[in-house]
């Protein structure tokens, strides 16, 4: 184990919230603006509904008021108070008038570190996984991504600003390496604060020597392996579900892309039916070349 003294490869200094102010983008909300609290990064959210955009569009979500009711900010902050917490709130509205095209045109225009997205009961994950403006245009792109849920309370509240992250599950393979996986996972727990953390690597397959990792140490923080024979993806979800998980961390194959990685993957699969918030880290792994 090391002490997160050390450096770990990531820096994530900026952080893209696609919204459309659903009750489940809300959530996304609470973690994208606890996560830029955390770890400093400027918060860029963009309503991607411009046919719904209120007239007060850039006093909703209410950033100060919301940290004001977390306690962070008094109920009369000003902008300047909110800068002085070491991070900047930037609100746009998409301009396209499909929102799947939008996101893609932020992302090609300005890539981010981090992108919080809510996932909706009827939703658009389909339309960005196979637009076809998504395919090509953000192949350039390798952005982590943490999905919300709309059947989870995800793992930050939004009344309150409570974190509750006390289970991380982290399926593991040799293909990608997963040590960029375990980093970004301890990311997560370090910028909201989580102190009682128990981290399962799990892999599945007939081998058992998966892997070693390097598990970062902090006070609270227990690291545990597992195993599993069965199908990948069934065996991740009982996993989730059988000792309930508050945070899935899976690594995307990024030769090409984030979409590219993501599309038709172990982790889309997972996704789709996945309990609790998964954060995808799209992973670069070179070609091998034979001689």
């Amino acid at each position: 184990m090391r002490d997160l003294s050390v450096e770990i490869p990531f820096n994530i200094k900026h952080i893209f919230h696609p919204t459309d102010f659903s009750p489940p983008s809300m959530k996304a909300f609470a973690h994208a603006l606890k996560l830029g609290l955390g770890l400093e990064a400027d918060l860029t959210i963009m309503h991607v509904d411009p046919q719904r955009a209120d007239t007060d569009f850039e006093n909703f979500p209410r950033v100060r008021a919301t940290l004001a009711n977390w306690g962070i900010l008094r109920q009369d902050a000003t902008k300047e108070d909110l800068l002085q917490l070491g991070f900047n709130v930037r609100k746009i509205l998409a301009m396209a008038e499909d929102p799947v095209a939008s996101i893609v045109q932020f992302l090609w225009r300005k890539p981010t570190d981090l992108m919080v997205l809510a996932t909706h009961e009827k939703d658009h994950l389909m339309q960005w996984l196979h637009h076809p403006t998504a395919e090509t245009m953000a192949r350039k792109s390798r952005t982590m991504t943490l999905f919300v849920p709309h059947i989870s309370s995800g793992f930050v509240s939004l009344d309150k600003g409570a974190c509750c992250l006390r289970r991380v599950l982290i399926p593991i393979d040799h293909r990608p390496h997963p040590q960029a996986i375990v980093d970004a996972a301890c990311i997560m727990a370090a910028a909201i604060g989580a102190h009682d953390v128990s981290f399962e690597l799990l892999h599945v397959g007939s081998d058992k020597n998966p892997p070693p990792v390097i598990t970062p140490w902090r006070h609270g923080w227990t690291w545990s392996r597992s195993f599993a024979s069965g199908i990948v993806v069934d065996e991740i979800l009982t996993a989730a579900t059988q000792h309930p998980a508050d945070l899935i961390v899976m690594a995307t194959e990024s030769r090409h892309g984030f979409l590219d990685a993501l599309l038709g993957s172990t982790t889309e699969r997972v996704l789709r039916q996945t309990p609790c918030p998964l954060l995808a880290v799209p992973v670069h792994e070179p070609r091998q070349w034979v001689a």
